[in-house]
């Protein structure tokens, strides 16, 4: 008789319109390295348009993929998964809070030990935010209207049981989506600093701060094995004076930058905007049918009425960065220096100006302003900042940090030392 074996099972899960492939580099370099010890799951059951259908609904497919692979593993009595990590990109991450949620309350975690919890670039606060400029409260009606259920949630504008938005509803310490997270062993979070203008550093690594936004006003320093990972900041005491030159040539570049908006935009626009209204628009109006489909066999006890087509649709790079930007314009017009509001924290605090600040557990400090959410994010804010994260602050020298920091695709290769970081420093097996 073959002894049993015990599994480690590590799923991964991709973000808003996304596919398996977006994740393909880091399961292989995670493979490569931890393939004897541990399963790989890269999840499919959301793949593409059905990331519209809302943080719950993709939760739930995702648990009912997560069952079924388990069942598959354990078919042979001699196998037992014992141990279980879940990795989540973007969007993915907070589909993997919700579902660890109901695995937790199915009493999944009762015979399965919980070990790694870990995103990257995940807006675990939305992507809303109050600014006082019309254009910024039009982006955010149009974010909400044009993802779906999606779109809802990540501006805060859902009801989810309760009447509340659902990622309140999951940041709080009573629910059994902290619950969830609370068990796990360790809790990781990987956040860009700069170039991040889908999840900015702010949402990702759950500050009510960005003193990124201010960059040359910082001093940097970095992990010296990983130049791309941020270990702490200071403010400079004497900030550079900038010279006569480099005012000129940076002055050229913006008029050089103007002219391209100006000579673009007329050809460009109308070519998005189409784009938008055929592509994104109809999968929205898709997805809110579906749910509603959903939700309306759930109330009929039909086993969750979740279809088993899974869907493997890809997509161009084009729909990618459309909806992207359709999600997220209002990160370029948020002002520079938000206003200030009152802290609601009073953790990772540096009064004083030349003191070098950790960025592993940062969430706030007072020598920069907040950035003006909600308050409903500010609570989701204080709770989740309750349990104990590893804050892991990503700098890429990349125009899109968002794909580059799991390396969406081969040509973002920005983002391998930070897969190489968490393949061989942040994976416990």
């Amino acid at each position: 008789m073959s002894s049993s074996k015990e599994i480690h099972l590590v799923v991964f899960s991709h973000g808003l319109w996304g596919n398996p492939g977006h994740l393909q580099y880091l399961v292989e370099q995670f493979e490569a390295k931890h393939g004897d010890y541990v399963q790989i799951l890269n999840a499919k059951s959301n793949s593409s348009k059905y990331t519209y259908d809302g943080i719950n609904v993709c939760g739930d497919r995702l648990v009912e993929e997560i069952l079924a692979e388990v069942k598959s593993l354990q078919d042979n009595t001699s196998n037992k998964v014992t141990k279980f990590s879940i990795i989540g990109y973007s969007l993915g991450g907070l589909i993997s809070r919700y579902t660890i949620g109901i695995l937790y309350q199915q009493g999944f975690f009762k015979n399965i030990e919980p070990i790694l919890f870990a995103t990257f670039a995940t807006p675990h606060l939305g992507i809303r935010r109050e600014d006082s400029k019309l254009l910024a409260k039009l982006v955010n009606w149009i974010s909400s209207t044009l993802l779906s259920q999606t779109g809802e949630q990540l501006t805060f504008v859902d009801k989810y049981e309760g009447n509340e938005p659902i990622l309140l509803t999951m940041s709080r310490p009573d629910q059994i989506f902290f619950k969830a997270l609370s068990e796990f062993k360790y809790r990781k979070i990987y956040a860009n600093s700069r170039n991040d203008r889908t999840v900015p550093f702010w949402t990702a690594a759950i500050s009510e701060i960005d003193p990124f936004e201010n960059f040359d006003e910082l001093e940097i320093v970095t992990n010296e094995k990983f130049q791309d990972i941020i270990e702490s900041i200071s403010k400079l005491e004497n900030i550079p004076k900038i010279s006569f030159n480099q005012k000129l040539t940076n002055t050229i570049k913006g008029v050089l930058r103007y002219m391209l908006v100006v000579i673009a935009t007329p050809i460009l626009l109308p070519l998005w905007i189409i784009l938008v209204l055929s592509t994104i628009t109809f999968q929205g109006i898709m997805s809110r049918r579906r749910v509603r489909k959903i939700l309306a066999m759930k109330v009929k006890n039909s086993n969750n009425g979740l279809s088993n087509d899974f869907g493997t649709v890809g997509s161009t790079s084009l729909e990618e960065d459309a909806v992207e930007t359709a999600m997220n314009i209002k990160n370029f017009l948020a002002p520079s220096s938000p206003t200030t509001q009152k802290s609601l924290s009073n953790s990772n605090l540096f009064e004083d100006a030349s003191a070098s600040t950790p960025m592993s557990e940062f969430t706030t400090s007072s020598q920069f302003p907040c950035v003006r959410v909600c308050q409903a994010q500010c609570e989701a804010f204080s709770n989740l900042n309750k349990l104990k994260w590893e804050k892991i602050v990503v700098f890429l020298d990349a125009f899109n940090a968002h794909a580059a920091i799991v390396m969406r695709n081969r040509l973002q290769t920005k983002g391998k030392e930070i897969i190489k970081h968490f393949v061989e420093e942040a994976f416990i097996v």
